[in-house]
């Protein structure tokens, strides 16, 4: 199971995008997962700016008893809330995967942030089921299994922020 960031641009003037994070988690038949993150990040990033990608916890987390999660998008707000890790928090406390997914992107609407961005969240329980969400409409995300020729383009959940 993994996503891909697009890299194609809107803008004419930057054909391609300066920025975009890949996520990958792998779950064998054994039942054992993982998480890698790769992010080009903000290319007119802070010096000493670190993002969330390489925070253990914050963009990727992976505990077989329970499942793994990661993160794209703004990742100061996947920090301040250990996203990655949250979701599979929330699975050891019982939540199904969707559940912990759309608990995660709440707690990130929560967040009191002048610079509040997209968060999408992709995640896969110890049983290899996956699910994806956004705080923002329209993402997608990537999925391929041992059964499939090709990979499979599918919709995340939109968590919309409380009104």
């Amino acid at each position: 199971m993994f996503e891909l960031a697009s890299s194609l641009s809107r803008d004419p003037e930057r054909p391609v995008e300066s920025h975009g994070t890949v996520n990958v988690i792998a779950w064998d038949g054994d039942g054992n997962l993982a998480c890698g993150v790769s992010t080009s990040g903000w290319v007119w990033k802070f010096p000493g700016r670190v993002g969330d990608s390489p925070i253990i916890g914050a963009g990727n987390y992976a505990d077989n008893r329970f499942g793994a999660a990661a993160c794209t998008g703004r990742g100061e707000m996947a920090q301040r809330c250990c996203t990655a890790h949250s979701v599979v928090s929330f699975m050891r406390c019982g939540q199904s995967l969707r559940d912990a997914l759309r608990s995660s992107a709440e707690d990130l609407h929560r967040l009191e942030d002048p610079y509040k961005s997209e968060v999408n969240i992709i995640g896969v329980d110890r049983n290899g089921d996956h699910f994806a969400v956004s705080t923002h409409q329209g993402k997608t995300y990537i999925v391929m299994t041992d059964e499939m020729d090709d990979f499979q383009e599918l919709d995340r959940h939109f968590v919309p922020a409380p009104s």
